[in-house]
């Protein structure tokens, strides 16, 4: 059942949104995103129905699920990351081909998406037999694929007529023990038929000629539309921790991937800690005047709701390519964090600004004025506040590319034409200072900010900027609150300075942004939950302090124990130096299917 937000134009649903009142509004919100009660009971129904109609019978190690409309049986997992996942897939599709001796080769796709398994056409029926026979009593599914889109899906071991699919993707339904759903076929194999020249082809305009004996791909991929031949040899390299047969040809990485290594840098800070509180309050009394801005130090700003926790989980299962994570934070550490593992390194701010600025400090832009001081962060690395989300798998390719430039994300939101103001809130202060540093340094300006996502920097622009620019930057990093003068270096003007100077380009990203202070919050994030259609997303606390506490730590804490039911290796209690290793392994021909996790 669509929702009307899928069927009614964006323009339309703005106009509706203008011409509505906000208590009629927020009625209508739930139905506009599908969330209703009519919509709920509708995909309940759906789920009852397939269940009796297919005789379900839950097996150990399984739960039932609806993911996108569709019901499916999925494995129950305690362990997650979007790469293991990938390879597991690539396991069972070439296992069961190895099985029935059907020849295959193993093309690499980008970071985070399936593999592709490349079969003669020819070899098809064999192919798909082997699938049925090896996994067909497991919950493993099978979808035909249009271009990129998939088609429903069905289980294996059902065989289904229509005309003979050109590109299939198998794929398991990943869950916790509590049935929230943690992949479905973005994750699978892609198993492509490629067609067998019979005869001397002509090449395509702008091809390459197919001479007889030719592999002609189904669809458009990284590598090859085609492979002659020439190039049809076979040669065994180590793909996705195991020895796969690929296409000897294809011998190097491929330009446009990233190589160097990537870092990742936290702020954080825990507003409710008594000693805290106490520095900030001593800071205030010795400023002896008031902050610029009744947003520079409210409370709401410094609040915390276990969003680190979160997105570490968000990170790890994700964006788990990520070298090192640096934490930076004012003698403060959270009671969960596991200090010692190694992939994590907390700096305090003692150490982060060695003497420069002014400490304590209780202003976001300062810390971030100091970043690039960190020791040993890697040149390209990404800077993340604890209420920014990785919403599914994403790949280093879509924070910076191949030659070294970072990708930059901008916001609709313009700054405004004039300079800096006592009336505005601290951001467009910053955003508008920036503008005035670019136009006086390159003689262009800038007009719109930047998305609340994961900032992709380099070390070397932040360290050029501080050179261009050091009374600024010492202004900025001297202020303990947010004041009218400061720059916003790391969010925002290093993209544009990175821009000016060759080492940034702008770049796109599936984003979603919740200002938790919105009555209608709550509908839009059971949204953004069952669909999962964003890359990253922010739950941002602009100016939460009219709204009940308790509320708001309810709502955040219920949707993110949602989305991210799984610990990290960074919690107490957990392995971290050697995770778990996923498993997806099913027994053939057992009537119990289980997910195993094996400690590494």
């Amino acid at each position: 059942m669509r929702s009307p937000r899928e069927l009614v134009p964006l323009s339309l649903r703005q106009v509706a949104r203008t011409c509505t009142p906000d208590s009629l509004w927020n009625l209508l919100r739930p139905l506009g995103h599908g969330e209703s009660v009519i919509h709920r009971t509708a995909r309940q129904g759906k789920v009852l129905r397939t269940r009796l109609a297919n005789g379900w019978i839950v097996p150990t190690g399984t739960v039932a699920v609806q993911l996108r409309g569709q019901s499916y049986l999925a494995v129950v997992v305690e362990h997650f990351r979007a790469r293991e996942v990938l390879a597991q897939h690539l396991d069972l599709v070439c296992d069961a081909l190895t099985s029935a001796r059907v020849p295959f080769r193993v093309l690499e796709p980008a970071r985070q998406q399936p593999f592709v398994v490349v079969v003669e056409a020819t070899q098809r029926g064999r192919a798909l037999s082997a699938l049925h026979e090896h996994l067909g009593e497991t919950p493993t599914y099978v979808a035909a694929m249009a271009g990129r889109r998939k088609q429903a899906a069905q289980r294996l071991g059902r065989r289904a007529g229509g005309r003979p699919p050109k590109v299939v993707r198998v794929f398991r339904v990943l869950a916790e023990t509590g049935g929230g759903v943690l992949s479905g076929d973005e994750l699978g194999c892609d198993l492509e038929f490629w067609r067998v020249t019979r005869a001397d082809e002509p090449a395509p305009p702008g091809g390459e000629a197919r001479p007889k004996g030719s592999l002609i791909a189904p669809r458009r991929n990284r590598w090859t539309d085609v492979i002659t031949p020439a190039a049809l040899e076979i040669e065994r390299r180590h793909i996705a921790g195991r020895d796969r047969p690929t296409v000897a040809a294809i011998r190097h990485p491929h330009l446009f991937d990233v190589h160097e290594p990537i870092d990742v840098v936290y702020t954080w800070v825990d507003g409710s800690d008594p000693d805290w509180v106490a520095r900030k309050s001593a800071a205030l009394r010795d400023r002896g005047v008031p902050v610029d801005h009744e947003l520079s130090a409210n409370s709401s700003r410094f609040t915390s709701r276990d969003e680190l926790r979160y997105s570490l989980r968000s990170l790890e299962s994700h964006a788990d390519w990520v070298r090192h994570v640096y934490l930076v934070t004012d003698d403060q550490v959270p009671p969960w964090l596991q200090v010692g593992h190694p992939g994590l390194t907390v700096v305090n701010h003692r150490e982060l600004f060695a003497g420069r600025g002014r400490l304590p400090t209780f202003n976001s832009h300062a810390i971030e004025s100091q970043l690039h001081h960190i020791d040993g962060l890697s040149e390209h690395f990404l800077y993340l506040n604890d209420d920014v989300f990785f919403g599914r798998p994403v790949a280093p390719e879509q924070f910076f590319t191949g030659n070294g430039m970072a990708l930059f994300h901008q916001s609709a939101t313009k700054l405004g034409l004039t300079t800096s103001a006592p009336c505005d809130v601290p951001l467009m202060s910053a955003g508008k200072n920036n503008r005035e540093l670019l136009i006086e340094r390159f003689g262009r300006g800038i007009t719109s900010k930047l998305q609340h996502v994961p900032h992709a920097l380099r070390r070397s622009v932040l360290l050029d900027i501080e050179r261009d620019f050091p009374e600024q930057v010492g202004e900025t990093a001297s202020a303990q609150f947010r004041s009218q003068t400061d720059l916003s270096i790391a969010a925002s003007l290093a993209h544009y300075y990175g821009y000016a100077t060759g080492r940034a380009v702008p770049g796109r990203l599936a984003y979603f942004y919740a200002d938790i202070a919105r009555d209608d919050t709550t509908v839009r994030l059971q949204s953004l939950l069952s669909k999962r259609a964003a890359d990253v997303f922010c739950l941002n606390d602009h100016d939460s302090h009219k709204r009940d506490h308790f509320e708001q730590v309810t709502m955040i804490q219920q949707f993110l124990d949602a989305y991210f039911p799984l610990p990290s290796s960074f919690e107490r209690g957990v392995e971290s130096c050697a995770p778990p290793q996923l498993s997806l392994s099913v027994g053939p021909g057992s009537s119990t299917h289980r997910a195993d996790v094996a400690k590494g």
